[in-house]
């Protein structure tokens, strides 16, 4: 208790006027807190971190009221001066106490460290840089306060649109430091009165330009920061160490894009206009594959292959030092007097500071407070590695051991990396894996999206179900987008298809409202393609997901039991979205009879219900094929052939193939056709060429030899003799055609031929028609039958041969046999003779009433004794070379008398042809 008195009697006679350091706390009472310590870490393109090492005599200070406080720590300078640091609390802890008297351990951050805590996922389209920057920092405008220098603004002029930028899952600092290190730009920390936290962020391109950095306080008062020992009596701070070190570093950097749209190779090399190492040293290159479309243009390429170069030429000869400067910041440019290279690289460009600095206690308090706290060399220790590794610097600057020692030494020491002032300086990320060159939007994984129209519409509007380009990209929306008005950010994407190619490939498009499976190119956000769709609703059956896949309701099955062969059931959906047409939710037979067995495409018609689909159905010892559209009911049906409606399987209908349309339906082949009943064989062993026809060629054979007896009866009876043609059709039947080096039965005419192992039945409700430009043929091996219902009726533009007993007589020994069962048989030469001859006998008898002979000029009976009986004129003229008898019962010769027989009137006008067109052309 009386240290603690003791103690407190001497920090009360420690005025503010004596003290190297001075805390000041907006909306806190003045000098509440004495600084013991501080560390403080400054860097560029970093968040920079301070930690106080503060003592209060409240020992129950409110730490809540102190967060997001704003803290200003004052430091004296060498000359009297003051040098500020701002930055924003966001940590506070009590380290011990004793009484009323306490030490804390305060944490300062400048306001982008409020970036670090806070992030979103949002899309931004057609969007310069600034305005993208902008509108996250817009977000923090109580606190914040930023400033683009006119370098960067020149920069962002040259800079086109953002077609497509995405923040997602990442905090807003690792957003903005990836936006900008993708350009070359980067910030660095600056002391501003008006700012809200008393600071602002400066934004600039170009480090070399003039007044980008400014020139250190010190080192702009007394015309540079010299170069000597570190000693209490000394009147300006100093640098007391400096040393250079190198790095070998690729002397070229080359990169290669793709233009998909252009079809062109986009690339660019930058060799280095420095020396990187002595003759020794290879000149090495780095090749980069910057992906698809990664650059606009060749002179976008360059840009980019020489930030890179510049990154790697800032990195190759880097400076540390070790100093006094308390007024040393990173972003700042100093000039060394009387340094250890004079005359040579006098400017500086410093990159990151690491300062340590000591209030100027009395040493018997400084004693005290480590009695009773602790030793104050572990506490910078700690504060040393937490700052580090706050600011997430890719290369952290290293403490030496003599760094803390000094300080409580001089009250500030620092550590500081530089370059020279003339060389442009340019942010480098990590990625984990070493230097990321060309930072990108980091992907998670795929992801699943909602495909949009051009409004950004998640419906469809009547038939206008495809949003696409002439690429046949789609847009999508992904589920986070939205809260930050950025609903309709989307672009055009491209659908990966199963097979692509020139002239061959699949297409499908994804249509509005459906969900996509969405994979990044080179895991870059901002680079989407679609891989698929998803199904995502629950049907009618379903059950509602629970944790862990646990069963809390039973499925609602008796939905299914409603389908039927002309009926479905169980197909819609109960929590919107899509479900699939076939699923295997109802395998019992008082359902769908559906065991997951049916699967295939369907498509759907744009604003309506009709479809087009391609169904397999894999179930055993039943397998099936369907080609079918709702349009005019068309469909293909292969295999067990049963009635569907949709995922229900219904009844039997047969086996084998079916091809049905209620619309007009034609096959058509170049080549020639075969339909046959002659079964092949199609065995693994074995199988038959595709056009085997042996059943049809021999039936063919036998027709010919059919046809050549006949013709030879045909001539030996004079009648008119067989059609040619016989012979060529079969040659063409029995055809062959060479392919893939192999002779396989073919057509060699355009021929339709009709083969039937058993029966052929050919039925027309109305007429039947052949109709050719040669000869048709009827050939059969027994007999054959034409039976009209009515009139039959047989033309020819010139003869008809009708021959019968060719080899023998038919039923009860007639060759050929003609009766009219009702009225007459009318058999006239129009233009000719009529002929009717016999072996034997011939017999004309009329049953019920007479037989006339008539002619115009004469009739002539005779035989070939030389006995005739001549009708000429008004003549009857008997003559016989023998004996001429008569018998009758009674003989009566009266006069001359003459009978009026009216002859029928023949025509004689011949048909004609008019527009004849063969059938063959």
């Amino acid at each position: 208790m009386d240290t603690t008195r003791q103690l407190l009697s001497r920090l009360l006679r420690f005025s503010a006027a004596k003290r190297l350091y001075r805390l000041q706390l907006a909306g806190q009472p003045q000098d509440r807190f004495l600084v013991e310590a501080h560390v403080t870490v400054d860097a560029l393109h970093a968040v920079g971190a301070t930690e106080l090492i503060v003592l209060s005599l409240d020992a129950d200070a409110p730490a809540k009221s102190l967060l997001g406080c704003r803290a200003t720590l004052e430091m004296r300078l060498a000359d009297g001066g003051v040098h500020r640091c701002t930055g924003l609390i966001h940590e506070v802890a009590r380290l011990g106490g004793d009484g009323g008297f306490c030490r804390y351990r305060l944490r300062l951050a400048p306001w982008p460290w409020l970036l670090t805590q806070a992030g979103t996922s949002r899309v931004w389209q057609d969007k310069s840089l600034l305005e993208v920057v902008e509108d996250v920092f817009r977000e923090f405008l109580q606190h914040a306060d930023w400033h683009w220098s006119a370098d960067a603004l020149a920069c962002l002029d040259r800079l086109p649109l953002r077609s497509y930028t995405v923040q997602y899952r990442q905090t807003h600092f690792d957003f903005i430091s990836r936006l900008l290190a993708g350009e070359g730009l980067s910030w660095r920390m600056e002391e501003h009165a008006t700012s809200p936290q008393g600071h602002r962020m400066v934004i600039f391109a170009d480090s070399t330009a003039r007044g980008c950095f400014p020139e250190d306080a010190t080192s702009a008062a007394h015309g540079g920061i010299r170069f000597h020992g570190a000693r209490e009596q000394e009147q300006q701070d100093g640098i007391q160490a400096l040393t250079a070190s190198r790095s070998l570093q690729a002397a070229s950097y080359a990169l290669l894009s793709y233009d998909d749209q252009n079809k062109r190779a986009i690339a660019a090399s930058i060799p280095t206009h420095h020396a990187f190492g002595g003759r020794a040293a290879p000149w090495l290159e780095s090749y980069d594959s910057a992906g698809l479309a990664a650059h606009d243009d060749s002179d976008a390429a360059d840009r980019h292959a020489r930030l890179m170069m510049e990154a790697a030429e800032a990195r190759n000869k880097l400076w540390r030092g070790r100093g006094t400067v308390r007024s040393l910041r990173a972003g700042s440019r100093f000039t060394l007097m009387q340094g250890p290279l004079a005359g040579k690289e006098r400017d500086y460009a410093v990159l990151s500071v690491l300062g340590v600095g000591v209030n100027n206690l009395p040493a018997d308090t400084e004693a005290a407070l480590a009695e009773l706290f602790g030793p104050l060399p572990v506490l910078l220790e700690e504060a040393v590695a937490t700052c580090l590794k706050a600011t997430g610097m890719v290369q952290p600057l290293a403490c030496d051991q003599g760094l803390i020692a000094l300080a409580r030494r001089m009250g500030y020491a620092n550590v500081f990396e530089a370059i020279r002032a003339d060389i442009p300086w340019r942010p480098v990320l990590a990625d984990g894996t070493g230097m990321e060159r060309r930072p990108h939007a980091p992907s998670h994984g795929s992801q699943s999206a909602i495909v949009v129209g051009y409004q950004g519409e998640t419906q469809p509007n009547g038939p206008d179900e495809i949003c696409c380009d002439r690429l046949g990209r789609v847009r999508i929306r992904f589920h986070w987008q939205g809260r930050h008005d950025d609903a309709a950010a989307t672009c055009w994407v491209r659908v990966g298809q199963r097979c692509a190619g020139p002239g061959m490939g699949m297409q499908f498009l994804p249509r509005i409202g459906q969900e996509v499976l969405v994979q990044f190119l080179e895991n870059d956000l901002e680079r989407p393609i679609v891989l698929g769709a998803l199904y995502n609703g629950r049907g009618e059956g379903g059950v509602a997901p629970t944790p862990g896949g646990e069963v809390k309701v039973s499925a609602e099955i008796r939905v299914f039991h409603q389908a039927g062969d002309t009926a479905i059931s169980g197909q819609g959906n109960l929590a919107g979205g899509n479900a699939p047409t076939w699923h295997g939710a109802s395998a019992d037979l008082d359902g769908h009879r559906n065991p997951a067995a049916q699967w295939g495409i369907r498509s759907k018609e744009f604003g309506g219900w009709g479809y087009n689909q391609l169904l397999f159905d894999d179930s055993n010892q039943r397998g099936r094929i369907q080609l079918k559209t709702t349009q005019a009911g068309s469909e293909l049906n292969l295999g067990h052939l049963i009635h569907s409606a949709d995922n229900y399987r219904g009844s039997f209908r047969g086996t084998g193939v079916e091809l049905r349309t209620d619309a007009y339906g034609v096959i058509r082949a170049g080549r020639g056709i075969l339909f046959s009943s002659y079964r092949v064989e199609h065995r693994a062993q074995h199988r038959d060429p595709a056009g085997d026809n042996t059943g049809q060629r021999a039936m063919a054979r036998q027709a010919a030899h059919i046809s050549k007896t006949f013709d030879e009866a045909v001539r030996t009876h004079r009648t008119v003799g067989m059609a040619e043609g016989l012979d060529a059709m079969k040659q063409a039947i029995a055809g062959q055609a060479e392919i893939a080096q192999q002779d396989l039965p073919a057509s060699s005419t355009p021929l339709i031929q009709i083969a039937a192992k058993e029966g052929l039945g050919v039925v027309a409700g109305q007429h039947l028609q052949l109709a050719n430009g040669g000869g048709v043929s009827l050939i059969n091996g027994q007999d054959a039958q034409h039976v009209s219902g009515q009139q039959f009726r047989l033309r020819t533009q010139q003869a008809i041969g009708l021959l019968g007993g060719a080899t023998a007589a038919g039923d009860k020994g007639i060759g050929l046999q003609m009766i009219a069962a009702q009225r007459d048989i009318d058999v006239q030469a129009q233009a000719g003779g009529l002929a009717v001859q016999a072996r034997d006998p011939l017999q004309i008898v009329s049953a019920n009433a007479g037989v006339s002979w008539a002619a115009a000029r004469k009739i002539t009976l005779a035989t070939a004794g030389g006995a005739s009986i001549v009708i000429e004129g008004g003549n009857i003229t008997v003559l016989c070379p023998g004996t001429l008898t008569i018998h009758a019962g009674q003989k009566l010769l009266d006069g001359a008398a003459r009978i009026k027989l009216e002859l029928p009137l023949l025509p004689k006008a011949p048909v004609q042809e008019k527009n004849r067109s063969p059938f063959s052309k």
